[in-house]
């Protein structure tokens, strides 16, 4: 079976927020794990409902992952130009987190064009 690149970019979204949903369960918080399982539940749904529903939802899901790519370089920004004195604050907004932001930015982009509804041919004569 081979999967396309929009389906992989899903795919790759959805286990990113898993594991980190995984790791705070272990930690002791388990709202993110009901979240991820919540968005993941909601997307089989629509998938299932068809007529396309599962296109929206994914969609709705890239959107979410632009904001919140957006949201994250927004903080590093703010840490930039307004420094604060946590170090661990410091320590988690370095290069990584601004790389992870940026994709997460780009992918739900990527989620957002790539299941828009595909144009019908014109039929003409």
């Amino acid at each position: 079976m081979r999967l396309s690149l929009p389906v992989g970019v899903l795919a790759l979204t959805l286990a990113a927020f898993a594991v980190r949903a995984v790791i705070y369960a272990l930690i002791g918080s388990h709202l993110p794990l009901v979240f991820i399982l919540a968005v993941a539940l909601a997307l089989f749904a629509a998938h299932l409902a068809g007529r396309g529903a599962g296109r929206v939802a994914v969609r709705v899901w890239g959107l979410c992952l632009v904001i919140y790519g957006v949201f994250r370089l927004g903080l590093a920004g703010l840490l930039v130009v307004a420094p604060i004195s946590s170090p661990h604050a410091i320590a988690n907004t370095g290069w990584v987190f601004v790389l992870v932001s940026a994709l997460y930015l780009l992918a739900g982009a990527y989620l957002v064009i790539a299941w828009r509804k595909p144009v019908e041919p014109t039929v003409t004569g």
